[in-house]
């Protein structure tokens, strides 16, 4: 079918200075990531190797992340891999470092501790004493990850089209007649191409959801994070997105996933993490088995958590 800084710019790097400089409305840091441009590509391959085939598309290792003051890290030695054209569903309850393990591998947060690759390269490595602020990642590896956040802020003052162009366009130079074709590309497979000219205040919440995704997709990313994508939706504007996600699934995008949908996750997910206080507590890549007959103590409670009945089963016609 996503959060713009300066010369080195990237749609993760953007800040609200250099697009007030632009005359360019700022929403969130939700709009991550631009479009890799052919020079950009060029400059990844230089740190790639030719044959990376047998190499995880995303490899993390022993990720730490610290928050200044904090007691205790918010994520703790904390390592997987995810293949290439798979699906990675990250579960856990709220505080258990989700949303922080997304940025920290979309490089919008530094890690203390481990390293993230690429198809085998390192793209990042912690450093302990660097508590605040972005990674220090280069743009041409910052690329090659895209992000879609539950917040999915567009640009106000700016058409469907306009959004997903602007970042291509404004700082990658990249041909604008290239770069509106497949955006329009991109609009005709999520279904919105009749609302390329719209505003953003007159498209529903899935229809929003659905554009961030193609700002995303524009840059062509070997990873694709997507952070609670549907949490701000309605019900029935949650399918909507969803059969997005799951057609990208289809067509082997590599994707990390964090959501509550369970009977979404179980549909879609390769391997499955289960978070708690920072640390991986039960892995598989055996999805319906752990949706179905969990092993841990720790999944039959959280997937008990999802599951609801009345105290009261005595039929409502029997109730006076």
């Amino acid at each position: 079918m996503t959060e713009f800084a300066q010369s080195d710019l990237s749609q993760s790097d953007l800040s609200q200075r250099d697009l007030a400089q632009s005359d360019v409305a700022q929403p969130s840091l939700a709009q991550a990531n631009l479009a890799r441009d052919t020079s950009t590509r060029d400059a990844s391959a230089q740190a790639s190797p030719a044959d990376d085939s047998d190499k995880p598309a995303l490899s993390v290792r022993h990720l730490t992340k610290t928050y200044a003051h904090a007691t205790s890290p918010v994520l703790n030695d904390v390592s997987f891999d995810v293949p290439k054209g798979k699906v990675f569903v990250v579960l856990g309850p709220s505080g258990s470092g989700k949303s922080t393990l997304l940025r920290a591998i979309a490089g919008l947060e530094p890690i203390q501790g481990g390293t993230i690759a690429l198809h085998g390269d390192v793209i990042d490595e912690g450093k302990p004493g660097r508590l605040t602020g972005r990674s220090k990642r280069a743009s041409a590896l910052r690329t090659r990850i895209g992000m879609v956040f539950q917040s999915y802020d567009l640009f106000p003052n700016k058409t469907v089209l306009g959004n997903i162009t602007l970042a291509p366009t404004l700082v990658l130079k990249r041909k604008s007649s290239d770069v509106r074709d497949e955006a329009m590309q991109l609009l005709e497979r999520v279904h919105l191409a009749d609302r390329a000219n719209s505003w953003p205040h007159e498209l529903s919440g899935g229809q929003r959801q659905r554009v961030a995704i193609c700002r995303a997709l524009i840059e062509h990313p070997e990873v694709l994070l997507l952070d609670e994508i549907t949490a701000a939706l309605d019900p029935e504007m949650v399918r909507e997105v969803l059969d997005v996600v799951l057609e990208l699934a289809d067509n082997g995008q590599t994707m990390v996933l964090v959501t509550h949908e369970m009977r979404f996750a179980e549909a879609i997910a390769d391997h499955v993490i289960l978070l708690e206080d920072g640390s991986i507590v039960d892995s598989t890549d055996d999805p319906k088995e752990f949706f179905t007959h969990p092993q841990s103590e720790r999944a039959k409670k959280f997937l008990g958590s999802f599951e609801y009945k009345r105290h009261d089963s005595q039929p409502a016609s029997d109730r006076s």
